[in-house]
C-alpha cells in the first residue's frame, strides 16, 4: 500500500519529538475523533493550500507514514471532493512513521512540491 501523509506545524512534531512519546495525537483526535491524512504529494499540496495557505508564516512538516504500521483503525473516507482520504482513528505509533520532511512554501506563503 503506497504512503500516506499527515502535515502538521513544525514545532508541534519538535515538540513531539523532545517528549519521548511513542504515540503521536494530533490534535483533530481530540478535537474530530481522527487524524487527517492524504496520499500524494499533489493532494497534499492541494489540501494543504486550501487549509492553511492564509497563514503563510506557521512552518510546517509532513510526516511519511507506512500504513501497513499503523496500529490504531486506519479508515478510507469519501469527502465531497469526491476523494477518499485516510483517516487514523487513535494515535500514531512513532513506527508506522516512516520520515519527516519539512514542507517548504513560496514567499506568498503557497505550497511546494517536498519531495523535489
Amino acid at each position: 500500500m503506497a504512503e500516506i501523509y499527515h502535515m502538521l506545524p513544525t514545532a508541534d512534531w519538535a515538540a513531539f519529538l523532545q517528549s519521548g512519546r511513542p504515540e503521536y495525537r494530533a490534535s483533530s483526535l481530540a478535537s474530530e475523533g481522527f487524524m487527517h491524512c492524504t496520499v500524494g504529494e499533489r493532494n497534499l499540496i492541494g489540501v494543504a493550500t486550501r487549509y492553511y495557505a492564509p497563514e503563510p508564516t506557521t512552518a510546517w512538516t509532513v510526516l511519511v507514514i507506512d500504513p501497513a504500521r499503523v496500529r490504531s483503525e486506519l479508515r478510507w473516507e469519501s469527502q465531497p471532493d469526491g476523494l477518499a482520504y485516510p483517516h487514523i482513528y487513535g494515535p500514531l505509533n512513532r513506527d508506522a512513521i516512516i520520515e519527516s520532511r519539512p514542507f517548504p512554501r513560496d514567499a506568498s506563503g503557497g505550497f511546494l512540491p517536498f519531495f523535489s
